[in-house]
């Protein structure tokens, strides 16, 4: 396969997960903040904070609107289009590295990337503003009707590998980034006590993480007992059956990635695959009481990192043009996946890149017209 056709494939998934999660979220911290009573957006600004720190860049959020509220939030993560992580953005990416390789997909694939593309195209913010659980709710289904879609149209072949590669690493990126920012807003609160009110808030709260991740349900089915942060913890970060767990989704990396690279032996394991062997290693032998006593940030902070270095090594192996003889003694210097310092991790000159690509010809096809 093609390194540009692998790359692709590999973005096309991403981008296409990243959107599905952020609708998700946004779609439940409404429900939130009507189970709590408080949706007036400026009574609660904390709520809106999360989900900016959780899904993209804080800072650019600040200088472009400057107040937190339901109204820019959304705008920001689902329509503005200088945000690369918004949900229009994400999935305008995604159709085109689809539409660059569409002999490589099959056609229904592409039909159902193209005609959501096209649905929000016609989409307005008043739209979302009138009705944004009907919205959100067509962007998780289309979502999953792809992935349905691609499951059972795609031959299990390199191409179906580095689909899956892509969309459990970008799994596992998101929920390690709201657990750890919905972790740390709630233990102050969890601390407190006031005739049992907060006690309540909490559960909601916590009920909330849960289904930020579709884990409510199969939560409930595993811990019977009253919900608990150390419970929802282990659940979410070291469960091994459920599909949308950290240790789930990196063991379901592993595997594709080791199918691409045919070391089911594990001799001759690329650093990608040892990186993310190791991992899913540490995971398997890892109790939510050693989380906590190493600290639950440093632990988190360490697996995005990880996440990140494996994605860079991904690249080098699969996507890069080599060039032995002139690369950089300094590995660090050939590495494209730089992210973004205090935001979500973009991993991505290799997106930057894409996005500009993307422009170019959208300019030159106006110029033509």
């Amino acid at each position: 396969m093609l390194s540009r056709v692998a790359e692709s494939l590999f973005w096309m998934s991403r981008y296409v997960e990243r959107a599905e999660n952020t609708a998700r979220f946004l779609d439940v911290n409404f429900n939130l903040l009507l189970d709590l009573n408080r949706i007036t957006p400026t009574e609660n600004p904390d709520c809106w904070i999360a989900l900016t720190v959780a899904t993209s860049d804080p800072e650019k959020f600040e200088s472009l609107y400057g107040e937190y509220s339901a109204r820019s939030v959304t705008d920001y993560l689902v329509f503005n289009r200088s945000n690369s992580n918004s949900i229009i953005s994400c999935i305008g990416l995604a159709r085109e590295n689809a539409r660059s390789i569409i002999e490589s997909i099959s056609s229904e694939m592409w039909e159902q990337i193209n005609n959501l593309y096209h649905l929000l195209q016609t989409m307005r913010p008043e739209n979302v503003q009138n009705d944004p659980f009907s919205f959100y709710r067509e962007i998780k289904n289309a979502s999953h009707l792809f992935q349905g879609i691609t499951d059972n149209t795609m031959a299990r072949s390199q191409g179906w590998d580095f689909i899956q590669v892509a969309k459990y690493l970008e799994r596992a990126d998101n929920v390690t980034r709201l657990i750890d920012v919905k972790y740390h807003m709630l233990t102050p609160q969890t601390s407190r006590e006031e005739n049992g009110l907060i006690s309540s808030v909490d559960i909601i709260q916590w009920m909330a993480v849960l289904k930020s991740c579709s884990a409510l349900e199969a939560f409930k089915k595993v811990h019977l007992s009253r919900i608990k942060p150390e419970n929802i913890l282990e659940f979410l970060i070291l469960d091994k059956t459920f599909p949308r767990s950290i240790h789930f989704s990196i063991g379901a990396a592993k595997e594709a990635l080791w199918r691409l690279s045919g070391n089911s032996t594990q001799k001759n394991l690329s650093n990608s695959d040892r990186l993310i062997g190791k991992m899913e290693a540490e995971l398997s032998y890892t109790t939510v009481e050693d989380i906590m006593e190493r600290g639950l940030h440093d632990y988190l902070g360490d697996i995005k990192q990880r996440l990140q270095k494996a994605g860079e090594q991904l690249h080098l192996v699969y996507f890069a043009y080599h060039t032995p003889e002139i690369e950089p003694q300094d590995e660090s210097k050939a590495l494209p996946f730089t992210g973004v310092a205090g935001g979500r991790a973009n991993w991505s000159q290799a997106q930057q890149q894409q996005q500009q690509q993307f422009s170019l010809r959208k300019n030159r096809a106006r110029n033509n017209a």
